[in-house]
């Protein structure tokens, strides 16, 4: 009896034995009776740099550089006008004008005009009006008188430079008009009664006749009324 009991605990003991050595090969057991595995743990191994062979060029990437911006771009300075020298003022000129009526210039001329046919004396009725500021050399300026009646006469005086240079003809005309002038003409219209026309209503013309300054000198061209 003891032979066979001792016979039965060995093969007891083998059993055990051979249960426990199953059990280590793919873990460990744990007090609660799980079994864990063993966890595979793995680190990342770190990056191997490049290496290059000795005498082979190492690669780099190339130098950027920022684009040279665009030139600014500057207008070259307008160079200023001189200004031209102011001219002084002529004599007979005044209030603003190359020739002014209220002149002793004016008052010199008509004097030299002498009595005229009819009336008291000559009157100043008009002139032009050029401006100083726009320069008074070459200008040819003129000044109309007459005097005093029904149908009086009239002398158109000229002038340049502070001179008087005469009149437009050799006598006064009645129904005579300056229409205009420009920096050295003067236009001045005139007309005259025929034989059978009444005073107040003369059919003559109408005529115009341009007057040209050129220098000091002043010429004419059209048709005078017939004396």
């Amino acid at each position: 009896m003891n032979v066979k009991l001792s016979a039965v605990l060995s093969i007891a003991a083998s059993v055990v034995i051979g249960v426990a050595a199953c059990g280590t090969d793919s873990g460990t057991s744990t007090a609660g009776g799980t079994s864990t595995g063993s966890a595979a743990t793995s680190s990342a191994s770190p990056t191997t740099p490049r290496t290059t062979s000795a005498g082979s060029p190492v690669e780099t990437a190339p130098e950027v550089t920022s684009k040279p911006g665009t030139p600014e771009v500057t207008s070259p300075a307008t160079p200023k006008p001189e200004t031209p020298t102011a001219q002084p003022a002529p004599e007979g000129s005044g209030h603003g004008l190359c020739f002014d009526v209220n002149s002793a210039l004016a008052a010199s001329s008509v004097a030299r005009l002498g009595e005229p046919p009819a009336g008291d004396g000559w009157e100043i009725q008009a002139g032009s009006d050029d401006p100083i500021e726009a320069g008074c050399s070459g200008v040819l300026s003129w000044m109309t008188v007459e005097w005093p009646g029904i149908h009086p006469g009239t002398h158109i005086l000229f002038f340049t430079g502070g001179k008087y240079l005469g009149t437009a003809s050799a006598q006064p005309y009645a129904y005579t008009t300056v229409l205009g002038k420009t920096r050295d003409t003067v236009s001045v219209q005139y007309r005259w009664p025929r034989e059978e026309d009444p005073l107040c209503c003369p059919q003559g013309g109408p005529s115009v006749v341009t007057f040209t300054l050129t220098g000091t000198t002043v010429t004419a061209n059209g048709q005078f009324p017939p004396n």
